[in-house]
């Protein structure tokens, strides 16, 4: 494949698309992943028996309170219920999933080409590396160079050996502070999008300076900011003038915590928002000139978000999410939007 070939469209796991077929659109999901690398098994001998329990409505309190103590929570590996799941989000209208597993924590290119046949959605698959925890050892020897051609051949020639392709570089993740080889995959990131103009998605660091650190790294290592999605806004950016400054920037500034707690993300800040003030903000952005820069999502990734463990779910946006937008005053043409249009424009190749 080359670059013409993608230019304007959007790669799916079974293929090309035209932006204009991907409808409602969620651009930051977790389908199959295993983030066991979170794992932390407790001391207390009560607590130990149920870190390897699997999760259950009897035992979801706890696994709510203590997500990362329940190494069963940590897995989202079974493909029947991401299908049925998928299913509902697909029953209330939406078209399109980002799902942007890093390598580091088990993608599954195949897995994810099933589902997509069996629910008929579109399926765009990312490639990254995460966090520095979650690097394989021999990275430490890998060259910016070298990280960039892993990923260029996945969206240009297939995933882990397969035909399977991705569609959008990311999540990379980015601790705080930054660590080495967090860095290398990033300006990696940079140099791949340079080759195959494909969208990039960046995971922030959990402070309020890491975005724009990664915003000059990028554009050192020659990104493109407009095809730049910032991710987990509402957990880094509590500052009404930096969120502006970012938008100013000129890159996307993602809401992907829909639905989950505002103690549940890690590291947990006290003030995270919840989702009417993440609305706020999103208005806010909207009434400063930014609304075409916004997308929205769940970030689901751990069992209990999901609906057959008592949890909301990929359609929690369009039930719950979207009504609430519409009775703080955003019109029908804004949620098209946000919704639609901005993810349309934003998972496409240049």
């Amino acid at each position: 494949m080359v670059v013409s070939e993608v230019s304007g469209k959007v790669q799916t796991v079974l293929g090309l698309v035209a932006p204009e077929d991907l409808g409602v659109t969620l651009p930051h999901e977790h389908i199959l992943v295993d983030l066991s690398v979170y794992f932390v098994e407790p001391t207390v001998a009560t607590e130990k028996h149920l870190a390897y329990q699997p999760v259950t409505l009897q035992n979801y309190g706890w696994v709510r309170r203590n997500y990362m103590k329940s190494l069963d929570n940590s897995r989202l590996t079974d493909e029947e219920t991401a299908i049925d799941e998928l299913l509902l989000y697909k029953r209330n209208g939406g078209r399109t999933i980002a799902e942007v597993t890093p390598q580091d924590v088990k993608r599954d290119p195949l897995g994810l080409a099933r589902i997509a046949r069996a629910t008929g959605l579109n399926i765009i698959m990312g490639t990254a590396h995460y966090l520095a925890m979650a690097h394989p050892l021999e990275m430490e020897g890998w060259t910016e160079q070298q990280i960039a051609t892993e990923f260029v051949n996945d969206i240009m020639v297939g995933a882990e050996g397969t035909r399977v392709r991705a569609g959008i570089i990311g999540e990379v993740g980015c601790s705080w502070p930054l660590a080495k080889n967090e860095l290398k995959a990033l300006r990696a990131a940079a140099m791949a999008q340079q080759e195959t103009r494909a969208p990039l998605v960046v995971h922030p660091g959990a402070d309020e300076s890491a975005p724009f650190e990664i915003i000059e790294i990028l554009r050192d290592a020659g990104a493109d900011l407009s095809r730049t999605i910032i991710c987990h806004i509402s957990r880094t950016l509590f500052n009404s003038a930096n969120r502006l400054k970012l938008a100013e920037a000129g890159c996307y500034l993602e809401y992907d915590t829909f639905g989950r707690d505002p103690f549940l993300y890690t590291p947990a800040p006290v003030d995270a928002p919840s989702d009417a003030q993440c609305v706020d903000q999103i208005r806010e952005l909207i009434a400063e000139g930014y609304g075409k820069q916004i997308l929205v999502s769940h970030d689901i990734c751990w069992k209990m978000s999901l609906t057959h463990y008592g949890g909301h779910g990929y359609s929690y946006i369009l039930e719950y999410v979207v009504p609430l937008m519409r009775r703080k005053g955003m019109s029908g043409e804004q949620t098209q939007t946000i919704l639609v249009d901005n993810p349309k424009n934003a998972l496409q190749f240049a």
